[in-house]
């Protein structure tokens, strides 16, 4: 195993074994060692997936907050999206009008292009189709959310936590 992935590794291992207790419940030596057994085989067998310490988003004082407020911000959209896809299904003339939507986002990390790709699947009525470098295609459900996805805050803020993390 290489050195660079030993932290996230160990990381990987203690959260997949704090999972296994908790889906157990059981604190006896039997279920103890067959959880760090499967959490040890599962994190030795992806270990190869795992991210390095340069791939692997920073988590400390300004970044933190930055991936909370991502993440809040994301639950939102998410909850927002949901409601303006009801309210467009339960409509009579249901007002769809399915288009793609290409843009740039000035996002460089891999993970970040990733997660920047995620949100916009998540949120109810797009689905990112390609990404390519800093080039997305998004099917939206209609021309008015394709708009706003174009114009979407997400990939500022996501570039924005890379500019702090290059500053730390």
């Amino acid at each position: 195993m290489k050195k660079k992935s030993d932290n996230t590794f160990r990381a990987t291992f203690g959260t997949l074994f704090v999972f296994w207790l908790l889906i157990t419940w059981k604190l006896n030596w039997q279920h103890l060692l067959v959880g760090l057994l499967c959490s040890f085989g599962v994190a030795v067998f992806n270990r190869d997936l795992l991210l390095s310490r340069e791939e692997r988003p920073l988590f400390f004082g300004v970044t933190l907050g930055r991936w909370l407020d991502y993440v809040f911000r994301l639950i939102a959209a998410i909850f927002r999206a949901n409601w303006d896809v009801a309210r467009l299904v339960l409509r009579r003339d249901m007002g769809i009008s399915p288009c793609f939507v290409r843009f740039n986002a000035r996002v460089q990390k891999p993970l970040n292009r990733v997660i920047l790709g995620n949100s916009i699947t998540l949120t109810p009525g797009t689905l990112t189709v390609e990404v390519e470098e800093d080039h997305y295609i998004v099917h939206c459900i209609t021309t008015a959310n394709a708009e706003d996805v174009a114009a979407w805050d997400m990939a500022e803020r996501l570039w924005q936590i890379e500019e702090a993390e290059k500053s730390a």
